[in-house]
C-alpha cells in the first residue's frame, strides 16, 4: 500500500463479529469504555485483513458491520458531514441519506483493509477535550514501521453509550470536516438525491475495486 492510500484508509477508519476479539467480559463495559471500544474495532479490522483473500469484500464487510454499529454514531457522523443542509432535507430523503452513508463507511472499511503485511495499531492515551467528549489517541504502523496518528472523538449517544463522531488524522485533521467539504457542492446543487446517487456511485467504484 503506498502513503497515499495508507493515509486515505487511516482517515476512513471517515465506523462484534463471530470472531475471537479482546473485549471486556460485559458488553456494557465496553459501551462505557471508549479505549476498550476501539481496541475491539483494532482487533476485528485487524483479523479481517489477516484472513482478507479468503473472506473477500463481503465476508469482509459482513465481520465489520456490527463492530462500527456498536462503536461509530454512524447517523450522528453522517448529519455532520453534511451540514445545515440536513435540516433542509425532507424526512424520506434523510433515511436514504443515513442508509446509503453507513453502507459506503462499512464498504470503504472492508476495502482498503484487506490484506495484512504486518501492519500494527496501537491505542494510547484517553483525554477529556471537552464537557461529555473522550479522545482516544492511537497509531497505525505500517508495514515499514512509519507510524499513522489517528485519534477518535467520542460522545455518549442517545442511548447514553460512548461512539464515535470524528476521526482525526495526523492528530488534528477532522475526517467530518473534510467530508462536509467534499459533499458540499453536490448537496447544494441537487440536494439529497444528488448526495444519495454519489454516494451509490463510490460504493460501486469501491467494490469494483480489486483488492
Amino acid at each position: 500500500m503506498t502513503r497515499r492510500g495508507f493515509l486515505l484508509a487511516a482517515a476512513t477508519l471517515a465506523i462484534g463479529a463471530a470472531i475471537s476479539i479482546s473485549l471486556p467480559a460485559r458488553a456494557d463495559e465496553v459501551a462505557n469504555d471508549p479505549k476498550a471500544l476501539v481496541q475491539a474495532f483494532y482487533d476485528v479490522l485487524l483479523d479481517n485483513m489477516k484472513q482478507g483473500e479468503t473472506l473477500g469484500f463481503e465476508g469482509r464487510y459482513d465481520r465489520l458491520a456490527p463492530v462500527i454499529h456498536r462503536t461509530f454514531d454512524v447517523p450522528v457522523m453522517a448529519k455532520i458531514a453534511i451540514g445545515a443542509e440536513w435540516t433542509n432535507f425532507p424526512a424520506d430523503k434523510k433515511t436514504g441519506v443515513l442508509e446509503v452513508f453507513d453502507r459506503y463507511m462499512i464498504s470503504s472499511y472492508a476495502a482498503r483493509f484487506h490484506s495484512f503485511k504486518g501492519q500494527k495499531f496501537e491505542v494510547g492515551a484517553v483525554k477529556d477535550p471537552a464537557e461529555n467528549r473522550k479522545l482516544v489517541e492511537t497509531q497505525l504502523f505500517r508495514s515499514n514501521g512509519e507510524p499513522v496518528t489517528l485519534n477518535y472523538l467520542f460522545r455518549p449517544a442517545a442511548d447514553g453509550n460512548w461512539k464515535i463522531i470524528d476521526i482525526f488524522l495526523s492528530g488534528t485533521i477532522s475526517e467530518m470536516a473534510r467530508m462536509r467539504s467534499d459533499f458540499s457542492s453536490t448537496v447544494t446543487g441537487g440536494g439529497a438525491d444528488a448526495l444519495i446517487q454519489a454516494l451509490e456511485d463510490k460504493i460501486v467504484q469501491i467494490k469494483a475495486t480489486p483488492d
